[in-house]
């Protein structure tokens, strides 16, 4: 289409030829860069006490969380001396270790009963402690009183918790409170600040302690009276202060300084304080945890990373840079007015013809292009939509400082180039689908439709195309994907995929020779879990259940849910001997078994629910998949029937 043709220059207004309009100008613009440098700092302060108050807010949580975990244990601890009718120090033992709390919630100093014994028992208690072998045990300190408590149980049984042993507890107010608060309400108390017994002469520490009291069992207990007449002791942890934040809080934490107060923020009242707590912050605040029926207060400060990260030159720049471009457009409006009436045409017609270009490009879907038509593709042209697309402005592409294939993903880029270089290569077009990799690290998929342009000799002069965004499809294929081989509430490979990849495996084990397995778990009285507690706890259960199974057996094996509580795990390369093979799976069907049986901590009790596994080998395509997991079905019903809780190994008399 022909170019208009270009219309004489109007003449401009009268008021543009004057100093006063430039005057006026500089005047507005620099309100203009105050109101927005003022603006830009009220922002960023808003901005960063946003932040400040959320990281508060989720230190806390991360607190709260961690005594709440602490509070399960215990529980866990009161229940089992609820269960039993004599519970011994190796059950005692047993029980902590099973529980791995060095590993799964560090910080604990330690986990232990102390007896309540009355005045007139005490000579009696002492004297079976020492026959069952503690020569020295006593109830210390010394002195008289009514009652006495001994700490009879404490594991790790090691180190500085020896110097607990045999401690009267209800010696000192603090812990006597405490244990007296929680003796009254039947619940976990928190006691105040103390000292406790296992420090040393060295690096002392503030401590403080967890009580959960333990009653005579077949007895009414609903009232502070009865609980006081039939109290047994306490399951309890004490815990030293700063070793315990450190593990919570630890060195990830980089924009919040803490401190912990008992009742009041006072400098004897300190639990805990990070390294540069105390020093002056621009962000503050104090925030109140109630736990155990204490009252904590965390005093939070802004980091210097905080701060540093939060601050930025940006209203200076604002403001700066705003009065340099003010000046210079007083200077510019004030210099060129006599020339306006000249540029005016010429501006209006460029900008009408860049105008008109600008809308038709940027009205096309997606991005517009135009590229040299060999590698790397310097961009002669390109549309805004890129930016959407690899969060790179179009300038940079124009300026060769990158180019769309700089944003390919490398798996991708090998066939991108193939396409694109037949096409050029036979005067055709190209279609490909392929990844772009965004400056921020988003991954989205794209795809490039395309065709370049030739010289009367054949050679090319450029390529033009359009890149269309198709993420969103690519997300519903995946899905559909997903819904088609994965269990949607735990993420595991479901029957279908299972069964896919048992017909694989069988394929390889025929040309390596090399036995498997098939495990088939089922849990004992899951029906019972899930009338009592209600399905939502079941389902909580079945996502650990499917975690401690993908945790628990190699990277390489197939964890997969047939529905409901049955569960199959495939195991390949056990060896070349059936008996070798047998060995090495029921190995990891132990570890399943110990793992799976441990306690669920779903509800303010645990939840123990155990596994019943069957076990069969196979090598090569002998037997059809169906009969494999028939095998290990039989086996799995051969463990229930076997009291549950166990593994059984398929063999010749379980047709």
């Amino acid at each position: 289409m022909p170019l208009p043709h270009a219309t004489a220059p109007r003449d401009p207004p009268r008021l543009l030829e004057r100093d006063a309009v430039a005057w006026l100008i500089f005047v507005l613009s620099t309100t203009l860069t105050l109101v927005l440098w003022d603006y830009s700092l009220s922002h960023r302060a808003a901005r960063a006490q946003e932040r400040f108050e959320y990281r508060s807010e989720k230190e806390l949580s991360i607190l709260r969380s961690r005594l709440q975990a602490y509070e399960q244990v215990l529980l866990g601890g009161a229940a089992f001396f609820n269960a039993s009718d004599d519970v011994s120090r190796k059950e005692w033992h047993d029980y902590i270790e099973q529980l791995n709390l060095d590993a799964t919630l560090p910080g604990i100093q330690g986990t232990g009963f102390t007896l309540i014994v009355r005045a007139r028992d005490k000579s009696a208690h002492e004297q079976a402690m020492r026959a069952a072998g503690f020569a020295d045990y006593r109830i210390h300190p010394d002195g008289n009183r009514d009652p006495y408590s001994s700490v009879t149980y404490l594991e790790p049984f090691t180190g500085r918790n020896l110097r607990a042993f045999g401690y009267d507890m209800y010696s000192e107010a603090v812990r006597r409170e405490a244990m007296d608060r929680a003796r009254d309400t039947g619940t976990l108390a928190l006691s105040g600040k103390v000292t406790l017994v296992q420090e040393t002469e060295s690096d002392i520490q503030p401590g403080f302690l967890m009580y959960v009291p333990v009653y005579a069992k077949s007895v009414q207990i609903d009232d502070p009276t009865s609980r006081r007449e039939h109290i047994l002791g306490f399951v309890y942890s004490p815990f030293r202060a700063r070793d315990l934040m450190r593990t919570i809080f630890g060195d990830s934490n980089k924009d919040i300084e803490i401190e912990i107060f008992d009742q009041s923020p006072t400098p004897e009242n300190l639990l805990f304080a990070s390294r540069y707590a105390r020093r002056a912050a621009a962000h503050q605040r104090d925030l109140a945890l109630v736990f155990g029926g204490r009252d904590w207060i965390a005093r939070l400060r802004s980091s210097a990373e905080f701060e540093e990260a939060t601050n930025s030159d940006e209203p200076l720049l604002i403001l700066v840079g705003g009065l340099a471009l003010d000046t210079l457009l007083f200077a510019v409006i004030l210099g060129s007015a006599r020339y306006r009436r000249r540029m005016q045409a010429a501006a209006a017609l460029i900008a009408e013809s860049r105008d008109r270009f600008q809308a038709l490009v940027e009205n096309v879907p997606g991005t517009v292009f135009r590229t040299e038509p060999t590698p790397p593709w310097h961009a002669l042209h390109v549309s805004r939509g890129i930016e959407a697309l690899t969060g790179e402005p179009p300038e940079r592409f124009l300026s060769g400082a990158t180019t769309c294939r700089a944003h390919l993903h490398p798996d991708d880029a090998a066939d991108v180039l193939k396409a694109i270089t037949q096409a050029v290569a036979e005067h055709g077009t190209y279609n490909v689908e392929y990844r772009v990799r965004s400056t921020d690290g988003a991954v989205r998929w794209a795809s490039e439709r395309g065709r370049a342009s030739y010289d009367a000799g054949g050679t090319p002069l450029w390529i033009d195309g359009v890149i269309l965004d198709v993420t969103d499809r690519k997300i519903a294929e995946l899905a559909i994907r997903d819904l088609a081989f994965y269990d949607p509430l735990t993420g595991l490979p479901n029957r279908r995929l299972l069964i896919d990849r048992l017909h694989q495996q069988l394929a390889v084990s025929a040309r390596s020779g090399l036995y498997g397995a098939l495990l088939f778990v089922d849990l004992d009285k899951f029906k019972t879990i899930n009338d009592t507690l209600g399905h939502q706890i079941g389902d909580r259960l079945l996502v650990e259940v499917a975690h401690r199974l993908r945790t628990t057996v190699r990277e390489g094996d197939t964890v997969a849910r047939l529905g409901g509580d049955e569960f199959v795990v495939m195991l390949d390369d056990l060896g070349r001997e059936r008996d070798e093979a047998t060995a090495v799976a029921e190995s990891i069907g132990t570890k399943l078994l110990n793992n799976l049986a441990r306690p669920y901590a779903l509800t303010k009790q645990a939840v123990q629910c155990t596994p019943s596994i069957g076990l069969t080998t196979f090598r090569g395509q002998d037997l059809s998949v169906d009969e494999l997991i028939r095998r290990a079905d039989e086996a799995m019903y051969r463990a229930k029937a076997e009291g549950r809780n166990c593994l059984h190994v398929f063999g010749a008399n379980d047709h």
